[in-house]
């Protein structure tokens, strides 16, 4: 069963529902998208309940996260809920892997103590965010007392906007935690556990940043390389995690880091579904594979053959976001040829309403240029504003 749900479903999704003749469950977001009448097969909120309680290997996915308030009201005490709660709350998953990690700082705090926190009682340099978190809303990497206090008066205008756009079970800006900065590059995994309880790969990004401060979701690469050289050592992270709560039949989006001695160190966990905002569809332009159909046909992709055959292309997705120092509500227009200038070679353009959303679009695109990574990250999109 897939769950549809705002802000943003991809045509290629629905498309891919529709050829499948998946069950999608009847809300108010699929009655209010543009979708022909008919063409979706629509089962009431029951019948989904229904359909998990008597299936011996349940199948969901939900395009967003704001899906869970459904599963954890529904089906409360189900292993899906087990799972959403466990990864949704990164407090939860910092304490699930003491076990793997017994030496890694963290600790959890309320927002009012937050703003009571002095910089001398922190380990600097540390990443503070909302244990229920998305995107990088209220995310800030602090590296010194200076920095503290700058960080804290960003924080509560970023939460207040984020609030405005999703629901509590997706931010929650009561709770945070604090952790200790993990040095090194950043990577993301699409991937499902079976069955049997073995994780699926579906997809590796590599999540390249500006520099220190930046923590932006501007552009996410993948390509022959990066599979190959982290494929066989994130299964083993995917497996390892998977142990810890006997976790199967179920969707995740992973991020990690690796660190320059090559320690491998999981971030956070996104629960019941791939990459956001469906950008884990542009795996089918980098390896010619639908996420959404290996999930539920619980296939593998034929790695060895799609690597082999693939090219020497980047391939990427990349998010142009609304600064949080623009009034979305005061936008008129945004200059979509300009700003995809900078892009060599564009797949698929996404357009976004900024009015709802925190983007401006959505690219899929290929490049062979190092510099062209590092131009996009550089981007402002305020000056296409």
């Amino acid at each position: 069963m897939i769950i549809v749900e705002k802000p943003y479903a991809s045509e290629f999704l629905i498309d891919t529902i529709v050829q499948n003749d998946w069950a999608v469950l009847e809300n108010d977001a699929i009655l209010e998208a543009d979708i022909e009448e008919g063409a979706l097969n629509l089962i009431p909120s029951d019948a989904a309940k229904n359909y998990y309680i008597t299936q011996e290997y349940p199948l969901i996915y939900a395009n967003s996260e704001n899906a869970i308030s459904w599963v954890l009201e529904n089906l409360p005490d189900s292993n899906l809920s087990e799972y959403i709660r466990l990864f949704k709350d990164k407090s939860a998953f910092r304490e699930l892997l003491k076990e793997l990690y017994p030496d890694f700082y963290f600790e959890t705090i309320e927002l009012e103590e937050l703003k009571k926190l002095t910089a001398e009682n922190v380990k600097f340099p540390v990443v503070i965010k909302p244990s229920v978190g998305f995107l990088s809303f209220g995310v800030h990497t602090i590296r010194n007392a200076e920095e503290w206090k700058d960080a804290i008066k960003k924080l509560e205008k970023e939460l207040k906007d984020a609030e405005s756009l999703y629901p509590g079970s997706v931010i929650n800006s009561s709770k945070f935690i604090i952790e200790q900065l993990i040095e090194g590059e950043e990577f993301a995994i699409d991937a499902y556990y079976d069955r049997d309880g073995e994780p699926v790969i579906l997809n590796i990004y590599q999540h390249p940043f500006l520099n220190e401060k930046d923590v932006s979701d501007r552009i996410y690469l993948m390509s022959t390389g990066i599979m190959i050289k982290y494929m066989a050592k994130f299964a083993i992270i995917l497996r390892d995690i998977g142990n810890l709560k006997n976790i199967r039949n179920f969707p995740i989006h992973l991020e990690l880091r690796v660190t320059k001695d090559g320690a491998i160190i999981p971030i956070e966990v996104n629960p019941m579904r791939f990459a956001g905002w469906c950008t884990a569809d542009v795996s089918k332009y980098a390896w010619g594979i639908n996420v959404y159909e290996c999930f539920f046909n619980q296939t593998r992709p034929d790695w060895n053959n799609i690597l082999a055959n693939a090219g020497k292309e980047v391939y990427y997705f990349s998010m142009a976001e609304v600064s949080p120092d623009i009034d979305r509500h005061k936008v008129k227009n945004f200059n979509y040829k300009e700003y995809l200038a900078n892009y060599s070679n564009v797949l698929e353009v996404r357009r976004i309403n900024p009015i709802s959303n925190p983007l401006f679009a959505i690219i899929f695109g290929s490049t062979t240029s190092k510099n062209e990574v590092v131009k996009i990250l550089s981007l402002k999109t305020k000056d296409y504003v």
